[in-house]
């Protein structure tokens, strides 16, 4: 699955071991970064200790930046938006110091920047934006590539009532017709688009083909399509489409604003924005799915 070039460097993957991302890097990826080092709450907690046996050099979230950071080329941030605002500058302060050719923003999930949610979105995209505009100031004019990727739904987060996707009850409700497309992208496969983003952005011969803004879709699958996978899988009957008006929902939401990001993002898949058949990046990183078999919902499904 790794890629045939040379390229090779050091890696450093904030928050670790709450992604798929450590295991591949450390797995498929290991000619390409033989160095991973990965920062965790607990170096002794038994998936800490699973990475490690596989080469990570693990490091406490505590420890300095610069120390995690010294002399990395890429550097994966997979911290929460959350974490203080202290600890977000001292962590942009200090990959100013490093100077790492490749920054991946935390990012992973949907698009933001097509949000039409004024005066009540989601406070996760109200940070996210804050960070964006924040580490493009700071490393303005230096040699640092910032790349944001978007992946559209998680398949592990994917069977939701609230993106109307109810697989016990097998009813499914979209904000408009069933045909209506989701961006859905497994998490292993995430890992590896990520690895493939570094190694295209450290050789000088594909760098300038990475964007700095990147969408992945594993899968671009509609609720019809969701519902038949769900009857062939667990051998049911197909379930029930139940359309629903999606300005009401807006109006509602707007009203009601909740705390649960998937409400909004049920809201983006009825305007048709998770939809990116036409718009992401999979031949960048996995031409021709030469390098792997991007998942399926339906492979998710018969894996559980």
């Amino acid at each position: 699955m790794s890629s045939n070039n040379n390229v090779t460097g050091t890696v450093a993957i904030l928050g670790g071991t709450g992604f798929h991302i450590s295991r591949i890097f450390l797995t498929e990826y290991r000619k390409e970064f033989p160095v991973v080092r990965i920062t965790t709450r607990d170096p002794s907690s038994a998936k800490a200790q699973q990475l490690a046996n596989l080469g990570a050099k693990l490091y406490k979230t505590s420890d300095s930046f610069d120390d995690v950071l010294s002399g990395v080329d890429v550097v994966v941030n997979a911290l929460p938006t959350f974490i203080s605002e202290e600890a977000k500058k001292e962590l942009l302060a200090a990959i100013v110091r490093a100077g790492p050719k490749v920054y991946f923003l935390s990012e992973f999930g949907d698009d933001w920047r097509q949000n039409d949610f004024e005066g009540y979105e989601h406070a996760e995209w109200g940070r996210k934006r804050v960070i964006l505009a924040n580490t493009q100031a700071a490393l303005r004019g230096t040699q640092t590539k910032i790349i944001s990727v978007y992946t559209g739904n998680f398949a592990g987060w994917f069977f939701l009532p609230a993106l109307g996707i109810d697989i016990e009850k097998n009813v499914y409700s979209p904000l408009g017709p069933a045909s209506l497309r989701i961006a859905v992208t497994h998490e292993d496969d995430i890992a590896r688009s990520v690895a493939r983003l570094a190694i295209l952005s450290l050789d000088p011969a594909t760098a300038s083909t990475v964007p700095n803004h990147v969408r992945i879709s594993g899968q671009n699958v509609s609720y019809e399509e969701i519902r038949d996978a769900v009857a062939r899988v667990k051998g049911v009957p197909k379930g029930e489409i139940k359309s629903y008006d999606l300005d009401e929902y807006k109006k509602n939401l707007k009203a009601n604003p909740s705390n649960f990001i998937m409400d909004f993002v049920r809201a983006l898949i009825g305007e048709g924005k998770v939809d990116w058949s036409d718009s992401n990046a999979n031949e960048l990183v996995n031409p021709g799915q030469s390098l792997w078999k991007w998942k399926t919902v339906e492979d998710f499904l018969r894996s559980q």
